[in-house]
Order: C-alpha cells, then sequence, then structure tokens
C-alpha cells in the first residue's frame, strides 16, 4: 500500500471509507469489509483511506492518504461517506452535499487518546444527512439503506452549528 491513490476510471466506487490522517482506524475498516462479503458488494465500489499504517482491505482501492486534490475528486464521485468522527471529515462530508454515517472511535477499545469522537458524534446526531452508527449492526443498516439516505446539506453549516462545533473544540461546551 503506498501514499499515492490512483483513481481509475473503471473504479465506480459509490462509498468512501474515510479515517482521517492521525491513526488507522482498523475495526471501521473490518466493518466495512465485512458487511460487503455479507452483502456481496463488489470490491471496486468501496473507496478506503486508511490512515497511517491502517490494515488494507483485501481488494478494494485504498490508500494511507490522498491529497486534497484527490480526496475531493473522489468526494464529489461517491453517494456515501463513511467517517470516523473527525470534524474535517464531517464538515467536507457536509459541504459537499454527502450523507455522512459517522463511526466514532472508541476510547476504551484504545482507538483514540480519549473519548472526545463520541461526544462530536453526539453533537451532529441531530442533523439532516448525518447518520451516527456505533457497531457493526447499526453501520450495516444504514449501508443497506444507502440508497435512500438524506444527504446532508451545505446550507446546515449555518452560524449556530459553526458556533457550536467551535465551542466545543475549545474546551467551553
Amino acid at each position: 500500500m503506498g501514499a499515492a491513490f490512483v483513481i481509475e476510471s473503471s473504479n465506480k466506487a459509490n462509498i468512501l471509507v474515510t479515517v482521517g490522517t492521525q491513526f488507522a482506524f482498523d475495526r471501521l475498516t473490518d466493518m466495512v469489509q465485512q458487511w460487503m462479503k455479507n452483502e456481496n458488494i463488489a470490491d471496486n465500489s468501496v473507496y478506503f483511506q486508511v490512515g497511517p499504517e491502517g490494515k488494507s482491505p483485501e481488494k478494494s482501492p485504498h490508500c494511507e492518504f490522498m491529497s486534497p486534490h484527490d480526496y475531493q475528486k473522489v468526494m464529489k464521485t461517491v453517494q456515501v461517506v463513511v467517517a470516523h468522527a473527525g470534524i474535517g471529515s464531517i464538515l467536507s462530508a457536509i459541504e459537499n452535499g454527502k450523507a455522512v454515517i459517522i463511526v466514532p472511535r472508541d476510547f476504551d477499545l484504545g482507538e483514540h487518546r480519549n473519548a472526545h469522537q463520541t461526544s462530536t458524534a453526539r453533537e451532529f446526531a441531530q442533523r439532516p444527512g448525518i447518520y451516527v452508527a456505533t457497531d457493526y449492526t447499526s453501520l450495516a443498516g444504514y449501508l443497506n439503506q444507502r440508497e435512500s439516505l438524506q444527504p446532508a446539506l451545505p446550507a446546515e453549516l449555518d452560524a449556530q452549528m459553526l458556533a457550536s462545533v467551535d465551542d466545543f473544540i475549545q474546551g467551553r461546551r
């Protein structure tokens, strides 16, 4: 697995799985691959960005990191984004009008330094087009409904939401 990400015109992925740039999130990669296997989903229908030293999907297109250009190129082509509960990943999906399924990293499983991703997911859970999955069953349920998931709308990035996110990041909430 190299750092470069080649987008081939033959790849018709409609799902982007992205874990951010700080840590791998192998549990998320494993859950999506298990869903693909259970539902007989084509390998080239999901792009994986797995983070540093992340677990490589068996056959799906994947990379550790994407350049901002490639990330936007993939983001524009997919229908659904499955992401860790990182603010950048969530806001990028919203800005691009994509349905986003958030899977927060679990502090108790050693997936992050603290439990802030659970708090982030809770903050965004009531927003249109944002769906929170905490386990395989809820993730698979959303993925099986992907055709009918409401996309997040850029208009939802209102001043109140941005202020709420800023308060949260600054520790004022």
